[in-house]
């Protein structure tokens, strides 16, 4: 890594100040970076090497169009007497036999001289069913060597999954292992392959691999491998060298969701990125020897045979696991050097009790490799310390790519959980959400074209459906179906799959996020959460969690009950699944990857599709079993409001508080709250005991007391105990102003926004519209550290009647203790008098709003561009006066405390007047994200709000002209008005509007929004 540094930086001409400058400079300058690289790696090529990149599109540019090589040649380059592969068998992993590269080398040529015999041209698609041995990566090779396209499919799939994977390609010559071996799981593997045969008409041969029988019934020609290596290997000459795009082969996606996609890989793209994340992100070279868990229909086969361009020696193993300890043993007989195995297999080892570090020698190991599903940080710690302090680098791309997006870095270090940078020259981004806060967590994208792009789905030439797939939901960025979140270190944590989001309740949950909480509980091997559907659910569907438990262990009610509890304190209520189901296994693809689809299929009893795709189908019998046994509670008999004994309302309620909260074996004391139960099945709960009880409770009650016993405690009109809670259960207290320090930091680190530093949360409590006697917000605790916060900011100026306005903003609560949130809520709303507002509501906290009796404050608000009502300038008389001192002068006393107020926090305040009457208005300019798609693009739309209009007549009669003067002044791209203000608002463009008000004497139409957090702070 640094030879090439030093390199980039003479050819650029200057230095970089730290690695994540170099890393920025090689995104920009993408073109710059390939075309160094290139000649840093001296690939044996022909023809020019610019232009490096036609087209800026990423979806459509094309790399090095004028260069030429072959992929085998590449690889087979170096010293003749150089060991490059060892192959290991089951039945004696410790030797294994060898090959050099003059061996190796020869052995390509030979098959490759067949090849030409049998016809096969540049394009031609060849297809290998083959196990993970040697014999592959010779028919690997030699096809590269003369152009043809290769697919391989793995021995484990059925004849149809095989079929349904090639039969696309149309292969004119096919690959394959016969003999049986003691592992197979399924019919013998040469009835398979000759089952394929019979859906494949444009077969012209089969090559056995090896000397097992083939069925008669095929009528193809059989010719053995073994007898073609005889051939000599004089008849090939040359490594005719292919243009850079040629196609080399073809990869499936796992088919769990639908039809595999074929995706058709270039050999230029794919060597060129290999090489690059091999040599420079893994620093193998010389005397590295790579061993790396996969089989031969995995793309990290690919990945791995490349690593013969960087002059490494690859080691391949044939068989199963037969125990854990199989692959340490492979690692400490060949002297491994860098090992490449998933999650999976760590936390086998882990659960088995393994110490690899201590029962094997292990010197030659420098670097661990992880990939294919989400390694979580306890398994970086369980490597330190059993085996070996050694770099653990999770990588993490795909069979789309056939390469990664992010992955480690021998320049720098590993922190647990993380991927340590992005791939060099790859401008890899996560894209949030339009209007998140969090702007570090979104949609894995990359901004820039790169090598390894697909060249397309094979078969489809209007690249519709590519397009589709990758570009659609993103114009211009290759979009990847990952969550990342890109750290504060500069690494990369992959919270999972995107398409594997959850929406429940109408919120969205990200199972990535519950399975990190999950990590704390060491009795949890494996967890998948998925969605089932129940149209008695709010939103039709419940969160149901799969568990897999060590070895041992059952679930129990208090093992139930915790993960309830943690995932409620740690996550929030969203979180909480309906049901969590012991299973025995979760449901895998051939590679590896777990299968979200198949689970869902199961646990909602439908047919799973591509059921041939898994490796381990047995398993979905016992997950939907398990979701049929898992019935709800059987709903209590309701419509009584007569007096019940004690113990007949005791058991009563905790029939209700048990379906209608989704919470299984309730005892007295729970705290529901800490269980996980969310404010909207809060509210359903106290509506069912007002139903079947006759009796009324009220929200704050509830929070007070949330146990089953707190409950009956008020249904017999006594005083309730309170909920039992943890020692260091959090408190509730008002906000001071020895607090407003620590409360600013706390805000600015929960909120997370680059825009927000702690000095500018200071607004919040020191606006100067309070007399000192109020709080301006209420805390919780933890101990003496702020876990939580809800900000007050109580209005100065009364509205008709009287009513006074308190607007509630910067609700926070630690994730920790997320399950406290509604009961911060409650303890704010604890003055009878007021009405309240909230302007910028979460979609969480809408839900605990509308249990709290909250109503939406707007129909909505409209977005008025300028000269948009051209008929309003026809209006005569108007005089607008935007000078401070004019405007304050206009102004009567009541009004002029407002003036003063808002003049410190940057509102144009104007007086519009005409002949009839006099308006006075206070705008405050606001940014917002693009709208739809584009509102993942890092741009803001800045606007004008309208925060209050004395007169709205005045506004309807001079829009347009009051609107452009606006404009001007804010330097803005339009009005936003609410569209209540009118009962006949005018034309413009609907925006989402989420604010909500609660009062007992105001409607909508009395609410303005002055002293608000609108005004104090840039949300």
């Amino acid at each position: 890594m640094r030879d090439f540094q030093r390199r980039l930086c003479f050819v650029a001409g200057r230095d970089f100040a730290s690695y994540w400058d170099f890393d920025k400079f090689c995104a920009q300058e993408y073109r710059l970076f390939w075309s160094c690289f290139l000649d840093w790696s001296m690939l044996p090529c022909d023809g020019a090497s610019h232009p490096v990149c036609q087209g800026e599109d990423c979806e459509n540019a094309v790399f090095f169009p004028d260069l030429r090589l072959n992929y085998a040649e590449c690889l087979l380059r170096g010293p003749p007497d150089q060991p490059v592969l060892t192959a290991c068998h089951s039945s004696d992993p410790a030797t294994g036999s060898s090959l050099t590269r003059g061996e190796l080398r020869a052995r390509v040529a030979r098959l490759a001289a067949a090849l030409r015999r049998f016809g096969i041209q540049p394009g031609d698609r060849v297809a290998a069913i083959a196990r993970n041995n040697a014999e592959v990566i010779v028919v690997a090779l030699a096809a590269a060597a003369v152009g043809a396209v290769l697919a391989n499919c793995t021995p484990e799939m059925g004849a149809f999954a095989m079929q349904e994977r090639l039969a696309p390609l149309a292969p004119r010559l096919v690959f394959a292992n016969l003999q049986p071996m003691t592992w197979d799981r399924c019919e013998p593997m040469a009835e398979r392959v000759a089952d394929l045969l019979a859906g494949l008409p444009g077969v012209e041969a089969l090559v056995a691999l090896d000397d097992g029988a083939l069925p008669d019934r095929t009528g193809i020609p059989l010719h053995r491998l073994a007898t073609l290596m005889q051939e000599d290997a004089e008849a090939w000459h040359d490594w005719p060298r292919l243009p850079f795009n040629h196609p080399l082969c073809i990869l499936f996606s796992s088919g769990t969701t639908g039809r595999p996609k074929c995706i058709q890989h270039g050999a230029g793209g794919t060597l060129i990125e290999h090489l690059k994340e091999h040599r420079l992100h893994c620093d193998l070279g010389p005397g590295d020897r790579l061993f790396f868990q996969t089989s031969c229909g995995w793309m990290m086969w690919n990945w791995q045979l490349s690593a013969l361009a960087a002059g490494a020696e690859i080691l391949v193993h044939d068989g199963p696991l037969e125990s854990p300890a199989r692959f340490w043993e492979i690692v400490a007989s060949h002297r491994v050097t860098v090992f490449g195995t998933n999650p999976a297999y760590l936390q086998h080892c882990e659960a088995s009790g393994l110490e690899p570090g201590r029962s094997h020698d292990l010197a030659g190991l420098r670097l661990m490799l992880s990939t294919g599903s989400v390694l979580r940080p306890r398994q970086y710690d369980w490597v330190r310390r059993a085996v070996k302090p050694v770099p653990l680098h999770s990588i993490s791309g795909g069979t789309d790519i056939i390469g990664c997006f992010v992955l480690g870095n021998p320049l720098l270090p590993v922190h647990a959980g993380e991927s340590p940078c992005r791939s060099l020259g790859l401008d890899v981004r996560a894209l949030p959400e339009p209007g998140a806060a969090d702007r570090r967590s979104g949609e894995l994208v990359c901004a820039n074209p790169f090598p390894s792009r697909p060249l397309g789905f094979f078969g489809e030439p209007d690249g519709v459906r590519f397009h589709e797939s990758y570009y659609a939901a993103n114009p211009g960025f290759w979009t990847h179906g990952d969550l990342v979140e890109h750290t504060a270190q500069g690494g990369w944590k992959v919270l999972g799959r995107s398409d594997s989001l959850l929406k429940i309740r109408g919120i969205r949950v990200g199972p990535g996020e519950i399975y990190a909480i999950l990590e704390s509980i060491v009795e949890i091997a494996e967890a998948m959460a998925v969605a089932q559907e129940d149209e008695e659910e709010p939103g039709g569907q419940r969160l149901v969690l799969l568990v897999v438990l060590q070895p041992g262990l059952r679930l129990d009610q208090a093992l139930d009950k915790r993960i309830r509890a943690e995932l409620a304190r740690r996550g929030a209520a969203h979180l909480v699944p309906g049901r969590i189901l012991q299973v025995g296994a979760l449901p895998l693809t051939l590679s590896g990857k777990r299968s979200e689809a198949a689970a869902r299929d199961a646990v909602n009893n439908r047919p799973v599709r591509n059921r041939d795709a898994l490796r381990n189908p047995e398993c979905l019998a016992p997950i939907a079993a398990a979701a049929r046994r898992a019935t709800r509670p059987a709903q209590a008999s309701g419509g009584t409001v007569a007096p019940l004994p004690a113990a007949s309302m005791a058991a009563r309620l905790t029939a209700l508080c048990e379906r209608i909260l989704d919470l299984p074996e309730l005892a007295p004391t729970d705290n529901l709250l800490e269980l996980g139960a969310d404010s909207l099945r809060m509210l359903s709960l106290l509506l069912a005991v007002e139903q079947s009880f006759g009796l009324s409770l009220s929200m704050s009650a509830l929070a007070a007391a949330p146990t089953i016993a707190g409950l009956l405690a008020q249904l017999q009109d006594r005083p309730p105990a309170p909920a039992l809670a943890a020692p260091n259960a959090p408190r509730i207290r008002p906000a001071t102003a020895a607090d407003v320090e620590p409360l600013c930091r706390f805000l600015a680190e929960g909120f997370g926004r680059a825009d927000m530093p702690p000095e500018r949360w200071r607004r919040l409590f020191e606006h100067g519209w309070s007399d000192g006697s109020e709080s301006g917000g209420m805390l919780l605790l933890a101990g003496e550290t702020i876990v939580g916060f809800i900000g007050t900011v109580r209005a100065r100026h009364p509205l008709r009647g009287g009513a006074r306005l308190c607007n509630l903003s910067s609700w926070y609560v630690h994730p920790d203790y997320r399950g406290w949130g509604i009961a911060l809520l409650v303890a704010a709303l604890g003055e009878e008098d007021r009405s309240w507002t909230s302007f910028t509501p979460s979609t969480l906290s809408q839900q605990a709003f509308a249990a709290l009796d909250f109503r939406r404050l707007d129909t909505g608000r409209l977005f008025l561009p300028p000269l948009a009502h051209p008929g309003t300038l026809a209006a005569r008389g108007l005089r607008i006066d935007c000078a401070p001192e004019v405007v304050r002068s206009l102004l009567d006393p009541a009004a002029r405390q407002v003036f003063d107020d808002h003049a410190p926090f940057g509102c144009l305040q104007m007086v519009a007047r005409d002949a009839a009457e006099q308006a006075y208005l206070v705008f405050k300019r606001r940014r917002q994200p693009l709208p739809g798609r584009l509102g993942r693009l890092p741009v803001l739309l800045p606007y004008s709000e309208l925060l209050y209009c004395s007169a709205p007549s005045v506004l309807a009669r001079h829009l347009e002209r009051i609107k452009l003067t606006v404009l001007t002044r804010q330097r803005t791209l339009g009005l936003v008005v609410d569209a209540r203000l009118w009962a006949a608002p005018p034309r413009g463009l609907g925006m989402s509007n989420h604010a909500v008000f609660r009062s007992a004497s105001l409607d909508a139409s009395a609410v303005d929004k002055l002293y608000s957090e609108l005004v104090l702070l840039p949300v």
